[in-house]
C-alpha cells in the first residue's frame, strides 16, 4: 500500500512538473520578424501610403533636374554664357546631394526615415524658390548645392522606405511604381517648360511651381506617411516608438496577438544592433559595397549626362527651345514606361541580367549620331528608354543589399557616390560640347562606354546579391553570413 501511494505521490509530481514546463514554454514572449512579417504580406494601406508620398517626392526631384535641364537654353541666351561655364550648374545641384544622402542617410538610421524625409522636402523646396531670384551663374550655382541638399537626403530615403514596406514577391515592381515618380516629374518639367517659355511669364516662373508643389506633398506626408516598421523593430527606444510600431504591425497583420512581453527583430536582427558604418564594409560586404559605388558611379555618368543635355543635343540638331523641350518631355514619358516595366522585368528575370539591358542602351546610342530628322527623334527616345530601364537594377540593389540598421545609411552613400556621378556627367559633357565634338564621338565617351562597364559590374554585384543577399520566399535571409 505504502508502494502504491509512493508511486502515486511521483506520478503527480511528474504531471505537476510537466505542467510547469508547459507553462514555462507558453510564458514565452513572443517574437514578431518585422522583416519577415512584411516580406510575406500582400499590399496594404500602409505599403500603398509610401508608394505614392515616396513617388511623389520622387517627381519633385525630377522635376527639379528636368525643369533645369530644359530652361537651361533659355537662361544661357538671356545671361550669355557658354556651356562650359552652366555645366557647373548642372552639377552644383549633385555635389549637394552627395554631402545630403551621406549626412541624412546617417541621419535617418539613428532618428527615422520619417522625419528626415519631410526636413529634406522643406530645404528642396526652398532651395528651388531660390533660384527664382537668382541673376547670374554663381548665385545660381549656390542656390543649386542648397537645394540638391535636400534633395540629396529627401530621395535615398524615399527609395529606402518603399523597399522596406514593399512585399518580398515583386520588390523590384513595388520600387519601379514608385521611382515612376522621377521620370514623370522630368517629363511634366518638358510640357512646363515649353508652355511657360513661350508665354510671357518666363523661364522663373517654372522654379515658383517647385516651390509650392513640395509643400503640398510635405503637408500630406505629415498625418498620413508612416515610419519604416522595419526601422523601428530595430531601432525603437521610447514606448511611444514602441506603441507606434504596434499600430503599424496591427495594421498590417489584425491577428498577431501582441502583449507588453512582445519582442521585434527584422530578419534576426534586434533592436540591440550598432548602426556602425563599419557594417557597410563587414563579412562579404567589404568589396561588394565598393563594386555596388562602381556600378552607381559609372551608370550615372552616361544616366546624368543623357538627361542634363538631352534637350541641348536636340538643339543642336537644328530644332528651337521650345521644341526641344517638347521633345524631350515625349522622350521622358516613354522614360515612364520604361522605369515601370523595369521592375516587372527585373522580379522576372533577376537583376544581374540587367547587364543585358545595359548592353542594348549602349549599342543603340552609338547610331545617335549619325541620324537625322525622325530617325534622329526615335533613336534618341529608344536610348532614353533602355538607359532608364537599365539604371533601374541599381536602384532596387541598393537598398536592398543591407540590413535594416545600416539600410538607409548604406543606400545614402551608394546614391551619394551615385551623385559624383551626376557631378561629372554634366559637367564633362559641357567641356565636351563646347569643343563642338562630333556628337557620335561624344555619346560614345559619355554614354556607350560607361554602359559597356557597368554591364559588367551589374552581373557581378547581381549575381552576389542573388548568391548571398537576397531573401527567399519564406522571409529568411540566405544562411551564409555577409
Amino acid at each position: 500500500m505504502k508502494v502504491i501511494t509512493t508511486i502515486i505521490i511521483m506520478g503527480g509530481r511528474i504531471r505537476m512538473s510537466e505542467k510547469n514546463v508547459k507553462n514555462e514554454i507558453i510564458a514565452k514572449p513572443l517574437i514578431v520578424d518585422v522583416g519577415k512579417l512584411i516580406d510575406d504580406s500582400k499590399l496594404n494601406k500602409v505599403s500603398l501610403a509610401t508608394i505614392i508620398l515616396c513617388g511623389f517626392i520622387m517627381m519633385m526631384d525630377g522635376y527639379d533636374m528636368g525643369i533645369m535641364s530644359v530652361t537651361a537654353p533659355a537662361i544661357m541666351e538671356e545671361w550669355g554664357v557658354s556651356a562650359t561655364l552652366f555645366g557647373g550648374v548642372f552639377s552644383a545641384a549633385y555635389v549637394g546631394f552627395l554631402f545630403g544622402a551621406i549626412i541624412c542617410g546617417t541621419i535617418a538610421d539613428k532618428i527615422g526615415r520619417k522625419k528626415v524625409l519631410i526636413f529634406s522636402g522643406i530645404i528642396f523646396s526652398l532651395g528651388t524658390l531660390l533660384v527664382y531670384f537668382s541673376h547670374s551663374v554663381p548665385e545660381l550655382i549656390l542656390m543649386r548645392i542648397f537645394a540638391g541638399f535636400g534633395f540629396g537626403g529627401a530621395v535615398p530615403v524615399a527609395i529606402t522606405l518603399t523597399s522596406e514596406y514593399a512585399p518580398l514577391k515583386g520588390k523590384g515592381k513595388y520600387l519601379s511604381v514608385m521611382y515612376t515618380g522621377f521620370v514623370l516629374g522630368t517629363t511634366l518639367a518638358g510640357y512646363v517648360a515649353s508652355f511657360i517659355i513661350s508665354s510671357t511669364a518666363g523661364w522663373r516662373a517654372c522654379f515658383l511651381i517647385g516651390f509650392f508643389a513640395p509643400l503640398i506633398v510635405i503637408a500630406f506626408m505629415i498625418p498620413y506617411m508612416s515610419e519604416s516598421a522595419r526601422w523601428l523593430s530595430v531601432s525603437w527606444k521610447t514606448a511611444e516608438q514602441r506603441e507606434n510600431l504596434v499600430k503599424l504591425i496591427n495594421k498590417i497583420n489584425p491577428d498577431l496577438k501582441i502583449d507588453a512581453d512582445t519582442q521585434f527583430s527584422s530578419v534576426g536582427i534586434t533592436n540591440q544592433k550598432q548602426h556602425s558604418a563599419k557594417e557597410l564594409f563587414a563579412g562579404r560586404l567589404r568589396w561588394v559595397t565598393p563594386v555596388m559605388w562602381a556600378f552607381y558611379l559609372i551608370s550615372s555618368i552616361a544616366l546624368f549626362f543623357f538627361n542634363s543635355w538631352g534637350p541641348q543635343l536636340i538643339v543642336l540638331k537644328g530644332y528651337s527651345v521650345a521644341t526641344a523641350a517638347m521633345i524631350n518631355g515625349n522622350a521622358q514619358f516613354v522614360g515612364v514606361l520604361s522605369v515601370l516595366g523595369a521592375g516587372f522585368l527585373y522580379d522576372k528575370i533577376g537583376l544581374r541580367r540587367g547587364w543585358i539591358v545595359y548592353t542594348l542602351a549602349a549599342i543603340v546610342v552609338c547610331f545617335l549620331g549619325g541620324v537625322e530628322g525622325g530617325m534622329f527623334i526615335g533613336v534618341f527616345i529608344l536610348g532614353l528608354f533602355l538607359i532608364n530601364c537599365a539604371h533601374m537594377a541599381i536602384t532596387i540593389l541598393a537598398p536592398s543589399i543591407y540590413p535594416p540598421n545600416i539600410r538607409n545609411q548604406g543606400a545614402g552613400t551608394g546614391i551619394g557616390v551615385a551623385r559624383i556621378g551626376a557631378i561629372i556627367g554634366p559637367l564633362l559633357g559641357g567641356i565636351l560640347l563646347a569643343t563642338q565634338l562630333k556628337m557620335s564621338i561624344l555619346i560614345i565617351l559619355m554614354v556607350a562606354i560607361p554602359m559597356f562597364i557597368v554591364a559588367v559590374l551589374c552581373y557581378i554585384v547581381g549575381k552576389q546579391y542573388d548568391m548571398y543577399f537576397a531573401p527567399l520566399y519564406g522571409g529568411q535571409y540566405k544562411t551564409e553570413k555577409n
